[in-house]
């Protein structure tokens, strides 16, 4: 059987340095010099806007010296073989929906005895600190910011069709009320359909499964997936009609903003951090989702997340850094980016984020979302989940394939890996580790079938 290298050991959650615990900018300068290795990838705008804020943490901190490496080769993959060698930074991005398996790996420290140990970050939004967690909650990311999904609207398109957007998270569309806007917004010549009423994203999927439901997916021992149900069939099949047979629709296979900044769509379903790559010229503003259920409605949201992983030889200098990214400074820098909407409450409220630099408009849909993201799944089958409700779900949404048979499937792969983790519900607490990865297994069977 193949052996993966031995996990490191993260820093317990209780620990006796108290002054740790506190902000960057408090307290004296130590007299030990510190270096720590920072790592990001993402888009340009967003690194470049790290630099700006290492200077500042120096500033404020010049006992710490911090190294960076911005660069879009990096990813959660390599970083998580890197980490299973005992090497890696001090302080990275990590993909959110990487974060569960990362702890559960024990490749993360346990933050949370520092953030409830810090006065300010006690007082933060639960999401800053626990919108991505380990089994039983461990805290071992920070969340910077993130981006919601939105329905991107043209202001001319809907006031030609006598239209009118909501703002309000409390008050949106119902699905029969956006389908009938979005029929409103087509124009045909003849049998040719020359501007769309829609374009959406394949993920605009997961707020859609989710609404109703507590996002867990999994039966009550939570062994087994439970995707496969009438009321998410019903729901995969409406969004299919809107591609087919209502043609109001505009397939696009992967997250593709032209249709709607080339004017072939009136309305785009995204992730708001698109916003940047929108002409200037098309006059465009965001309006929350449609609701599925009772005019609850639901967004997902793609965090900007931090740790400090396990292995680093400097983890009160690395906290102090991440520490500091939720920072009112850090926060502006950020939000000036036009990425993300900032978590911290004050930031919402600054000129940064409320006047960026490109086209400002109501930005009153984006600073409810953050109290409107759904619940992410917190297991060892939340990966698949992810991926599948991704891209993925293509073809169902095209009708080329039945939703029905894509949610069984969609169950028999999560609980494949329920099983292959030996998760179920006494494993959902503080502590969980997960076994051998599925290599492993697979080796194990063949041997035990004599293969």
């Amino acid at each position: 059987m193949v052996q993966p290298p031995p996990l490191p050991t993260p820093t317990p959650d209780n620990f006796a340095a108290a002054a740790a615990a506190m902000p960057a900018s408090v307290g004296a300068p130590r007299a030990a010099a510190a270096t720590i290795h920072f790592e990001s990838w993402g888009p340009r705008v967003l690194l470049e806007a790290f630099p700006g804020i290492e200077r500042e943490f120096r500033r404020q901190a010049p006992w710490i010296d911090v190294q960076s490496r911005l660069d879009n080769a990096l990813n959660s993959d390599r970083l998580r073989t890197r980490l299973r060698m005992g090497e890696g930074p001090d302080v990275s991005l990590v993909a959110p929906e990487d974060v569960f398996d990362f702890t559960a790996a024990g490749l993360l420290h346990g933050l949370g005895a520092r953030v409830d140990a810090d006065t300010e970050l006690r007082e933060l939004p639960p999401a800053a600190a626990a919108s991505r967690t380990g089994a039983g909650g461990e805290r071992t990311a920070l969340n910077l910011g993130a981006a919601h999904q939105c329905v991107f609207y043209n202001e001319d398109h809907l006031e030609d069709a006598g239209v009118e957007a909501p703002i309000a998270w409390n008050r949106t569309w119902s699905v029969a009320e956006f389908e009938e806007t979005a029929r409103r917004l087509v124009v045909a010549d003849g049998d040719r359909v020359e501007r769309f009423g829609l374009t959406a994203i394949p993920a605009y999927a997961r707020p859609v499964l989710a609404a109703g439901g507590d996002g867990s997916f999994l039966d009550a021992e939570q062994r087994a997936s439970t995707m496969a149900t009438p009321q998410r069939q019903a729901r995969l099949q409406r969004l299919t009609t809107w591609q087919t047979t209502l043609a109001i629709e505009l397939p696009i296979s992967f997250r593709f903003v032209a249709p709607f900044s080339g004017g072939l769509a009136s309305m785009h379903i995204d992730r708001t951090d698109v916003g940047r790559w929108i002409r200037a010229s098309v006059p465009w503003a965001v309006a929350p989702l449609p609701a599925w259920d009772d005019r609850k409605v639901l967004t997902e949201a793609e965090e900007l997340c931090v740790a400090v992983p396990a292995a680093s030889p400097e983890p009160d200098a690395a906290w102090e850094f991440a520490r500091f990214l939720l920072s009112v400074q850090a926060q502006r820098a950020l939000a000036r980016t036009n990425l993300l909407t900032p978590v911290t409450p004050e930031t919402l409220q600054d000129p940064a984020f409320l006047n960026p630099n490109r086209r400002p408009y109501n930005r009153t849909p984006l600073i409810q979302a953050t109290t409107q993201a759904m619940l992410s799944p917190a297991h060892p089958g939340a990966k698949a989940w992810h991926a599948l409700t991704g891209d993925a779900i293509a073809p169902v949404r095209r009708g080329n394939e039945d939703a029905a048979a894509f949610l069984e499937r969609a169950d028999a792969l999560i609980t494949r890996q329920l099983r292959l983790r030996g998760w179920s519900a006494a494993a959902d607490r503080p502590g969980y580790r997960q076994p051998l990865p599925f290599g492993n297994w697979f080796l194990a069977d063949l041997e035990e079938r004599g293969l």
